[in-house]
């Protein structure tokens, strides 16, 4: 998109019965949450926005604008309890058009760029492009 290299849609971290917590997938995808005995699992990493780790027994959201899932929520058994998913990361879509052929057409607010001879633009909302 801008010259840097991204990771998207990154997976959540798998939830713990009582143990360590798993790490959210490269791309933004949250931690998992872990029972007492076990660290929750980290955020991934190396998305254009990271996820966040797990807390306590909760699993991690996944990055804003990668399509990245949320980490999974512990599961205690002494008593059994289970606790929260993350939520996932919201979407986005990138278009990248030769800057000659782009039209300048588009609503809503993307954010718009070129690199070399193409005009990228990102949408991480509603909006549309007419070429």
């Amino acid at each position: 998109i801008n010259g840097t290299s991204y990771n998207w849609a990154g997976g959540g971290g798998g939830n713990s019965y009582e143990n360590w917590g798993g790490d959210g997938g490269l791309g933004g995808g949250g931690g998992s949450g872990s029972e007492s005995s076990g660290a929750p699992g980290a955020a991934g990493a190396n998305g254009i926005n990271a996820g966040a780790a797990g807390s306590g027994k909760v699993g991690g959201v996944g990055g804003v604008n990668t399509g990245s899932g949320g980490g999974g929520g512990a599961y205690g058994s002494y008593p059994p309890s289970g606790a929260a998913g993350g939520a996932g990361g919201s979407g986005v879509v990138i278009l990248r058009v030769p800057t000659s052929l782009y039209s300048g057409t588009s609503s809503g607010s993307p954010t718009i760029t070129t690199n070399g001879s193409d005009t990228i633009l990102m949408f991480t909302g509603d909006g549309s492009y007419t070429g």
